[in-house]
Parts: structure tokens; sequence; C-alpha cells
């Protein structure tokens, strides 16, 4: 629990998050710090009387926003929270996105809270002309209300995170006078969309009481330096605890596309780290093994899949790509953004954006690109009519079918699995039974077998071998595989301890495999 904040940087907008109304905690120091401060601040006053009362109240609203600060607090104190003062933001929809009701008399309850001295903000900017981009207010707690936070020992465990929120979300991408934007849509449930929520409910009961963390963490979160943007220089913490497990479904189009496009699993913290540190995460104590599709979305459109289709075998461009292992990289590069765009040009275009500045290949010309696209399709002819024609959405709602079947089958069997995509980490011990499980839910919904590829700390020991039934004392000479286990911070003991101890006051339930 951290007890020194008052004296943190300036707010800095770029450094924030969108209000978050999901969460929740019926915890007797949280509810006795809503009451107190709904009566102090006059919030109480905006709660009228009467039989007709709505159905999330200013008391509700109050806690709901002192939660998310209070959870800001502990995982990030610089972090401010970004809210619209536009009521028209709140306005109280019967769609599935606002199930919580949150209407605009929140804005009432933070500015009561501002008022009283409980935060600090950064008025919301508006340019009329629209030759600039507007922002939002930003919101963070004060010195008056840290030290309020500073007495509690609510911890992240009690605290729900995700009341009534939506997991299988309907995103529309559009394009107007102000550039490309997205929206979520409403839809009416199917018999589909019930299963996968279903599914999907559960899979999120299993992480919940699942242990998933990096024993060489000090602290409950991850570092990752910003390289580009108006924060550059600075520093992302992304929360590895309790908060940030929940897993989400995000299919794209509207309801005409039937749900055939997109449907990926978002949200989990294991999607938001480096992915040289995925190797390093434990789940319930127990290293893991990451295995992943070889080249999943090429192989889906080829008849017969290949082992690694972006090694071409002979250099293409020596004088930009001088080794074998640099046009490997960039030949998959530029096949995936292919698959992704509508015409050669946007993935070329793509391709170089993708590049880090002082990359040479920032500026590598599209007659060189395209030099690379023909030797790739010339090896791969059938190939040519699938690229630069959009198919990413429908690969990527194959991939995730895939993914929900791997998913919902190691539930069921009350194992923790966390997906990346195309890719799937589990306890070490659970290897094999995965390979078999990818293999089989590849061949269920593509068709065919795609070969898998294997990440792992892991170390190969000389062992002494006895025979397999045989009586004989022969020892045969041989060698093993291990997990190269991560020796423990203190910090993270406490955090396991304090997850047993979680655990051990929810309801009785069959726990995750050990």
């Amino acid at each position: 629990m951290q007890n020194e904040h008052d004296n943190l940087d300036k707010m800095d907008r770029w450094h924030s998050l969108p209000l978050d109304v999901h969460k929740w905690s019926d915890h007797p120091e949280i509810k006795a710090l809503s009451e107190r401060l709904y009566v102090e601040t006059g919030i109480d006053k905006l709660d009228k009387s009467g039989n007709r009362k709505p159905k999330r109240t200013a008391k509700d609203m109050l806690r709901i926003l002192l939660l998310d600060l209070y959870v800001n607090w502990l995982n990030d104190p610089q972090l401010s929270i970004g809210i619209s003062r536009d009521t028209a933001s709140f306005k109280v929809k019967n769609n599935r996105y606002n199930l919580l009701h949150i209407s605009p008399v929140i804005l009432d309850v933070q500015s009561r809270l501002l008022e009283a001295g409980y935060l600090e903000t950064i008025p919301f900017y508006r340019d009329r002309s629209g030759r600039n981009p507007s922002y939002t207010t930003r919101i963070r707690h004060s010195s008056k209300l840290r030290a309020e936070f500073n007495q509690l020992l609510v911890d992240l465990h009690d605290i729900d995170f995700h009341v009534s929120k939506e997991l299988i979300l309907l995103r529309e991408k559009y394009e107007d006078e102000e550039g490309k934007k997205s929206q979520l849509l409403d839809y009416t449930d199917t018999d589909y969309t019930n299963r996968v929520r279903e599914q999907l409910r559960a899979y999120n009961d299993l992480l919940r009481r699942s242990f998933i963390d990096i024993p060489s963490l000090t602290e409950p979160f991850v570092r990752i330096p910003i390289d580009r943007g108006e924060r550059k220089g600075k520093e992302v913490m992304v929360s590895i605890g309790p908060d940030n497990k929940h897993v989400h479904r995000v299919f794209n189009g509207t309801e005409e596309d039937n749900w055939t496009k997109g449907g990926r699993f978002y949200g989990g913290w294991w999607l938001q780290i480096p992915r040289d540190l995925r190797q390093s995460i434990y789940i319930n104590d127990q290293p893991t093994v990451e295995v992943d599709y070889k080249a999943l979305h090429p192989n889906l459109l080829l008849n017969d899949p290949v082992y690694d289709p972006y090694d071409l075998g002979e250099l293409i461009l020596s004088d930009v790509l001088p080794t074998l292992e640099e046009q490997r990289s960039a030949i998959k590069s530029l096949i995936l953004m292919a698959i992704n765009a509508t015409s050669a040009d946007k993935a070329f275009s793509a391709f170089r954006n993708d590049k880090k500045k002082g990359d040479p290949l920032r500026s590598i010309k599209n007659d060189q690109l395209q030099l690379l696209l023909d030797a790739f399709t010339d090896q791969y002819p059938e190939l040519k009519t699938s690229l630069n024609t959009g198919k990413a959405l429908e690969l990527m709602n194959m991939d995730s079918m895939i993914a929900n079947m791997v998913i919902d089958y190691f539930t069921q069997q009350n194992t923790p699995i966390l997906c990346i995509h195309d890719s799937f980490i589990i306890q070490y011990d659970k290897e094999q039974e995965l390979r078999r499980v990818l293999h089989d839910a590849s061949v269920q919904i593509a068709g065919k077998g795609i070969e898998q590829d294997k990440k792992a700390r892991e170390r190969t020991i000389k062992a002494a071998i006895r025979p397999i039934k045989t009586k004989t004392k022969l020892l045969l000479k041989g060698a093993i595989t291990i997990p190269d286990r991560i020796p423990p911070t203190e910090q993270y003991l406490t955090r396991l301890r304090k997850h047993h101890s979680w655990l051990e006051r929810q309801p009785t339930t069959e726990q995750p495999d050990q």
C-alpha cells in the first residue's frame, strides 16, 4: 500500500484513462468513506426523495467515482481520469453498454468533490475551428483525498472491476470529416452470442481465481517506456494485478455481417506487455510455456500449410536487407500488412509507418516492396488473389473461433490458459495437451493442421534414464528439458499470499489447477 503521494508531478493531460464506471465494492471502509463524503460535500442534496428513484443514485455514482480514483492511486498515483463534461455522454441509454445507468448526475458529483477540495482538475478544451484536437476534462485525487485513501486497507481483491460490463462488443469503423472513427453498436442476441458470452463468463471466473504474475517483479506492474507521442521518454505502467485480468471479445462490422468479422480476445495484461517478458509469466506459481501457430494467417489461406512461408531461401534486396533473417522479418511484416490492406499502396504505406523512427525501412520505396511481394507470391501463387483485398477481419474471425475452442476446452478442465490471438500460454506440464488441442482446433475450424512453435524459459540437463518396462538395472544416458525457474522476489510472494487469502474467503468452488 502506497503512503507517500503528496509530492506528485503536475497533472499531465496525456497521462490519463477514461472514466471506468464498472468498478464496485461493498468493503466497509469504502462504504464508510462514501457515506461521509456524501453528506460533507452536499452530494446528498442531489438525491431527491420520493417513490420514483433513479436506478443509480448520486450516492452510487460517488462510490463509483471514488473507486476509480482509488484504484489509480494504488496502481499509478500520477494517472488522471478523462471525463467528458458533455451531458450527452452520460445520457441513460437502454443498451448493453450502459447497464449501470450512469447519468449526467455524475458530473454534479464531480463538481461537488472539486468544490470541497478532494479533486485536482485540468479543464476541458474545445477547438471550435475543427483544425485542432479537443480534450475532455481531466481529474485526479487531491492531497486531501489522498490523505483519506492512505487510511484505507482496501486491496484490489476487494473490488469488483467489471460489474455489468458487456463481454461481447460489436464495433463499427467509419470515416467522417474529422477522420477515421469507431463506435460500439447495440445488437440483438442470438444463440451464438449467448453461447460465446457464457463461455467467456466462465473463462473470466477462472482467470479471477487464478494467480497470474511475474516472479521477478518487485512492483505489481510492468513499466514500459514510451517511444513516441506527447509522452515520449516517460513510462506507462501496466498493472498485473486482479484489476487487469478481465477478457472480452471484439467483433467488427455490423449485425448484417453475422459475426464473421473479428471476434478476437482482448483485455488481459499479458496482451499489454513486451513479448519477451511473456516467457516470465507464472500461472498459479508454476512456470509456463507459450505455444503459437506458425504463420497462422498465410497458412489459413494456403491449401497446404507451410512451416515458414516467410523464409524465401534467397536474398531479394541484398543492398537493403543483407541477411535472410532481416529479409524474413520484413517479408512477415509486409505480408501481414497486405492481408489487412485493400490495396498494395496502402500495404506499403502501413509497412513504413509501422517502423520506428531511424529504421532505414521507413524510407523503403514502393517498387522495392513490390519486388518482395512478387517474390513471395511467385513462391505461393495461390495467395495472389487474397493479398490486398482486406481479408484480415475474416481471418481474425477464424483465429478467434480456434482460440475460443482452445480456451473453452481448458476452462472446462479448470486449467487457466492465456490467449494472445494465435498464441497460448499455459502451465509447463500442460504443453503436450495444449499442442494436441491446438492441432484438433485448427483441423476442425480450418480443415487442416497447422504447425506450432514454442517459447519458454527452459534448460536441458544430462540425465540417467532407466529403461521403461524392463527389470534390468542398466541406466541409459540421455537428456531432459526442464523449466528454468525464476527466483521469486519477496513482493511476489506477498502478492501470492494475498491471492490465496482472498481465495480462501470466497464461496466454495472448484479451485483451478495448481
